[in-house]
């Protein structure tokens, strides 16, 4: 019994075994250019990182706007335990940007939706006005700017789009109602007509730090309905796509490769073969020459849908001078063959997408 009780009173003078507490998760930073921005997840920290970057390069780049006042924001992306959104909040005088990227359909305009409200936060700050004063229209405006620099393709996107619809309302615009690329079409028509970069800063920061869009415009610069309108279209005729969707491939086409030449009794629409008959005509075989040039330097830019069928004419384009009539007939009938073909799949891909989007 003595031997047992002494075991117990050796137990009992043991040290309980020492508790291990619970790893805490581990916060990375990355110190940009707008804030100092927090999170569990390195690459989310990376990414939103990469955002505000783009943001700060095209507003310095771009725009030359000036150094903002200290302090910078801090930026943090929270776990995803509720709806993907940005908050941003005053504390203690110093920006203060919440986010949630996980679960977010499209984290890359979150991310560049951070980055645009860091900046006209702080700007706003510095006039000593609330964070969220800058009207909805000037945040997309400038989201849609930060994604663009970061993916061009949707630089073309929105021009293509542009060319297909027809424009929002000023006062659509304005409330903050419309797209991501009908807003990017205002702020690069509004630029455009602002004129040099020095007015277009003065713009920018007088609305995100709550001025009244239509009181800060130069008198001279008054922007209508209808002055928007004709700016958009400007904007839109005077800068060329890096590439074509098919539509726009299509019609480029139809336009090279219809002959309208006067042989002495007016205008005649000439097809191919009637074309080769008369090649020895000078001002058609000009007009051949100038559309070979204009062909090798528009092929690049075509949709590939239509790419086959634009090879196949430049192809009977560069035999025209010397090929025989017969030859000629040969290679349009292959380019005819290439673009209806082409046609063909441009309704399959249309159609497709048009059951995916309903």
């Amino acid at each position: 019994m003595f031997r047992l009780l002494a075991i117990l009173v050796c137990l009992a003078t043991l040290s309980p075994a020492e508790e291990v507490l619970p790893e805490l998760p581990r916060v990375y930073s990355n110190d940009s250019s707008l804030g100092l921005i927090l999170g569990h997840d390195l690459t989310e920290v990376g990414y939103v990182a990469a955002h505000c970057e783009a943001t700060d390069r095209y507003l310095k780049q771009i725009l030359f706007t000036p150094a903002l006042a200290s302090p910078k924001a801090r930026i943090e992306i929270l776990d995803p335990a509720e709806p993907a959104n940005v908050s941003v909040r005053n504390f203690g005088g110093e920006a203060f940007i919440q986010v949630q990227l996980g679960k977010s359909i499209d984290p890359s305009r979150l991310a560049a939706e951070v980055g645009a409200r860091t900046w006209l936060a702080r700007a706003a700050m510095a006039a000593g006005k609330p964070v969220d004063i800058a009207p909805r229209w000037l945040q997309v405006a400038l989201i849609s700017e930060t994604r663009a620099m970061l993916r061009p393709a949707l630089l073309d996107l929105w021009y293509r789009e542009g060319r297909l619809n027809a424009p929002d309302a000023l006062q659509n615009i304005l409330a903050g109602r419309a797209t991501d690329g009908e807003t990017f079409l205002f702020w690069r028509a509004l630029r455009a007509e602002l004129g040099p970069s020095s007015e277009q800063v003065k713009v920018m920061i007088a609305v995100a730090q709550g001025a009244d869009f239509t009181q800060c415009l130069p008198k001279q610069k008054a922007f209508t309905e209808g002055s928007w309108q004709l700016a958009r279209a400007n904007l839109l005729l005077t800068r060329n796509p890096v590439s074509l969707g098919m539509r726009e491939s299509a019609e480029s086409l139809d336009d090279i490769s219809r002959f309208v030449y006067d042989l002495g009794q007016g205008d005649v629409v000439l097809t191919g073969p009637q074309a080769a008959l008369q090649k020895d005509v000078p001002g058609i075989k000009s007009g051949m020459e100038a559309r070979l040039a204009t062909l090798r330097r528009e092929i690049l830019r075509q949709n590939p849908v239509y790419h086959n069928a634009w090879r196949l004419f430049g192809a009977w384009l560069e035999s025209f001078p010397k090929a025989k009539p017969e030859e000629l007939d040969k290679l349009w009938e292959d380019f005819l063959k290439e673009r209806q073909a082409a046609d063909v799949l441009r309704n399959e891909v249309e159609s497709t997408l048009s059951k995916v989007r309903d």
